[in-house]
């Protein structure tokens, strides 16, 4: 069956609304200074915990048994990762719009979500009854949103000292 979930998302916080039917449903909270994040969707729980060098990798944690559910991998050169679930299977995250507005999550088998974006909102349609990869795909997105900023920030005064130099 599928699932039609709208999002909403604060751009200075990175924080998350999931709505269904426009009834709010969900949210994704990010801690302040880390990407890490805590979830909630339907009667889902989740934590998601950065680790290894420039984040590369994220524990995605079900608060009510304190299990590592998933681990999610990130391939920085080509903005994929892949989500790893505790039962073995394998789900790819991918960019698929030109300006990174639309994304997927599939297993390239029978299930499948697509994300679509706006600015700071958006619609996902699932044919996954899972929680956590819906969840997942927003988290992800988040990252390389946050990693953009990042590059962005540092880039930035580099090259203004050396148009700076330059005159």
């Amino acid at each position: 069956m599928s699932k039609f979930i709208n999002w909403k998302s604060d751009w200075l916080s990175g924080n998350f609304q999931l709505f269904a039917d426009g009834v709010q449903k969900g949210m994704i909270t990010f801690s302040t200074w880390r990407s890490d994040a805590e979830s909630m969707f339907e009667d889902k729980n989740y934590q998601f915990v950065n680790e290894g060098v420039w984040q590369s990798r994220t524990k995605v944690i079900d608060r009510k048994t304190n299990e590592v559910v998933a681990v999610i991998n990130y391939d920085s050169w080509k903005s994929k990762a892949l989500i790893s679930l505790k039962s073995g299977e394998q789900y790819e995250w991918k960019s698929t719009g030109i300006w990174k507005a639309q994304f997927t999550v599939s297993n390239y088998k029978d299930e499948h979500i697509m994300y679509s974006s706006s600015s700071n909102a958006g619609a996902i349609s699932s044919d996954s009854d899972n929680e956590m990869l819906i969840i997942a795909g927003l988290f992800i997105k988040q990252i390389y949103n946050k990693r953009a900023v990042l590059l962005i920030a540092c880039i930035m005064p580099i090259i203004t000292i050396s148009i700076n130099r330059h005159h």
